[in-house]
């Protein structure tokens, strides 16, 4: 995982099911407006209440399993630069 060094062993397992609703955005123009309404929402209630949303819906895209844990880390290191910006004014 991103040229990650640790002592211990990372295992990751992803199942697909075709129960319920699907785990990926369908791309369609009902789907993209509905995207658009929930990512203003999720930027109001990051602001808000330091949420953080990541992954597949709600980026809007397909991620691999990697790709996915590569999208949360990046949105993890984000926080941790903003909390250590914060650190520096206080």
């Amino acid at each position: 995982f991103l040229r990650q060094r640790s002592n211990h062993t990372v295992i990751v397992k992803e199942f697909s099911t075709d129960d319920g609703d699907p785990y990926y955005p369908v791309l369609n123009q009902r789907n993209r407006e509905l995207h658009r309404k929930f990512q203003l929402l999720a930027e109001k209630e990051e602001k808000r209440r330091n949420v953080h949303f990541v992954g597949r819906l709600a980026n809007f895209k397909y991620f691999d399993m990697d790709a996915a844990i590569a999208n949360a880390l990046s949105v993890f290191e984000r926080c941790e630069e903003i909390d250590s910006l914060s650190d520096l004014t206080t």
